[in-house]
């Protein structure tokens, strides 16, 4: 067995920040046109999840009035399914970004107009899937017209955009971007297929369940409501959803993750390895899974 993987044959978390800093240099020098049709393509995706989120929870209405956590359970279970396709098909999403450049920014890695054509080409990718997807797929289907699919996911945009508070949203935003960046450095982690998609659904389970707003999430959820007729306007839909979404997915996954993952693991991991000779702290101390 090799020494840096568990024996549950999941890399270390030192290898695994490793990996998660090499996709970021990747992502650094990735073709425009090729970016952005990944992103278009996760954006797909997650709209088909959003969709079967909503057509298994909001049909329950009866459930929800007995027992309102079983409903955003079920929608938590499902919504992250699209995340496990999108990981698997190599397609891409905008949370992940902020992941993995703040790694490499950390290392000074890069160009300022590097980091911004990154962010900006996927979450456009990401918005132009999300709004072909809920335009063509959802509406024209007609798949949410019907009761009570329809009061379902317009009640469901109004609590959590429009009655919301901008400093709620932009908190409970904080929240997701950390536990969705968490499934993916989990999904870098593990090298086999079920425990990769286990580890892609747990953290995004959690904060599907508890509604913490995910932004390619409510690109497709906030748009398919208003024009399933929920009060939200277009002007609404991005200062009052998109922007504080956003900003929060962007500042929960660059921070917890991204730069918790390069402070302990490369910064200190790469400070104590060079003052040992050579060795990883891990190798140094014979904590080697085994």
């Amino acid at each position: 067995m090799s020494p840096n993987k568990a024996d549950s044959g999941a890399l270390s978390p030192l290898d695994a920040a490793e990996e998660v800093y090499e996709t970021g240099l990747h992502h650094l020098h990735d073709a425009t046109q090729l970016s952005f049709l990944k992103n278009i393509y996760g954006g797909l995706i997650f709209g088909f999840a959003g969709l079967f989120s909503l057509v298994a929870a909001a049909g329950l209405p009866s459930l929800a009035e007995s027992n309102p956590g079983l409903p955003r359970l079920i929608q938590g279970a499902t919504f992250p399914i699209g995340l496990v396709i999108i990981y698997f098909v190599g397609a891409e999403l905008f949370t992940g970004y902020p992941m993995w450049l703040a790694m490499t920014a950390l290392r000074r890695k890069g160009t300022p107009l590097q980091y911004v054509k990154n962010l900006a080409v996927s979450w456009l990718g990401n918005l132009a899937g999300t709004l072909f997807s809920a335009f063509f797929f959802s509406y024209l289907t007609e798949t949410l017209h019907e009761e009570p699919y329809r009061s379902g996911l317009i009640s469901q945009v109004t609590s959590d955009v429009v009655e919301a508070a901008w400093h709620v949203i932009f908190l409970k935003a904080i929240g997701c971007g950390f536990l969705v960046t968490l499934a993916m450095f989990l999904g870098t982690q593990n090298r086999d297929g079920i425990s990769k998609a286990l580890g892609l659904h747990l953290p995004f389970l959690i904060s599907t369940t508890i509604r913490f707003p995910h932004t390619v999430e409510y690109m497709y959820l906030a748009s398919i409501g208003m024009m399933q007729g929920a009060p939200l306007s277009v002007g609404a839909f991005l200062w009052k959803c998109i922007l504080p979404i956003t900003l929060g997915n962007t500042i929960g996954g660059a921070v917890f993750v991204g730069a918790y993952n390069w402070w302990v693991y490369l910064n200190l991991e790469d400070g104590e390895r060079d003052r040992k000779g050579g060795l990883r702290l891990d190798e140094h101390l014979g904590l080697n899974g085994s």
